[in-house]
């Protein structure tokens, strides 16, 4: 029979032990690592141009994807007519952002080709340098996830000058869906036939069952060859 002083020895040793596992456990979960969040990537985009200043519009056209490859293009005016921007190109995907601009036509000057395109949050444009009367061109800067080709100012007398951002976009790190390539099985082959030639009709047996024989007439029991003429005086000879 236990004494009091025993069970009380016995309930704080296995309180001790019970202190110690908790203990262990606590100090484990904290050395555990803990979960890092990841960013998750805002997609990419393209635009053709955009207008502030004077008069407001765009961007337009534009395009913008997290995924597969998506298109557009075309051409753009702003609402009075003042710009007007042709030959557009373009594309947006994971990882992926191009914008292609053939011309702008500001006022009476027409300036361009412009481009921009990115890979993988790293931008690259192309844009001429040009500066004539109160049109100015621009060119941007590469390297960024973001860039535009090339800004066109253009100061009108008496008011706010026009703003034009030519070929901007954008894009993350990423891989667009590959689209599957296109199927090369070979379909059925025929050899044309010339006109006016009609396909040899199939080699028929002779009466022996051999292809040789066709055009034999057949011998009916009995059938004897005539005999070879014999020359008798006053005939004359068949030499033909």
């Amino acid at each position: 029979m236990s004494t009091p002083a025993h069970t009380r020895t016995v309930r704080l040793a296995l309180t001790s032990v019970g202190a110690l596992v908790i203990g262990t456990a606590a100090g484990i979960a904290s050395l555990a690592p803990k979960p890092v969040a990841l960013a998750a990537d805002s997609g990419s985009s393209a635009s053709g141009i955009s207008v502030s200043g004077g008069e407001h519009f765009g961007p337009a056209p534009a395009v913008s994807s997290s995924g597969a490859i998506t298109t557009g293009g075309g051409s753009a005016s702003s609402p009075s007519g003042a710009v007007v921007a042709s030959g557009i190109n373009l594309r947006a995907g994971a990882g992926i952002a191009e914008s292609t601009v053939a011309s702008v036509r500001v006022g009476g000057t027409s300036v361009g080709p412009f481009s921009a395109t990115c890979r993988n949050g790293v931008t690259t444009v192309k844009a001429p340098k040009h500066s004539t009367g109160n049109l100015t061109v621009t060119p941007g800067a590469s390297g960024g996830p973001k860039a535009t080709a090339a800004t066109i100012t253009v100061k009108t007398p008496g008011g706010p000058a026009i703003t034009v951002s030519v070929a901007t976009v954008s894009c993350g790190t990423g891989t667009p869906p590959t689209e599957p390539p296109p199927s090369t099985h070979p379909g059925p082959t025929s050899t044309p036939t010339q006109p006016g030639h009609r396909p040899a009709p199939p080699e028929q047996p002779g009466p022996s069952g051999h292809p040789a024989d066709r055009g034999h007439e057949p011998r009916h029991p009995g059938y004897q060859p005539a005999p070879a003429p014999t020359p008798r005086p006053g005939h004359l000879p068949v030499t033909g």
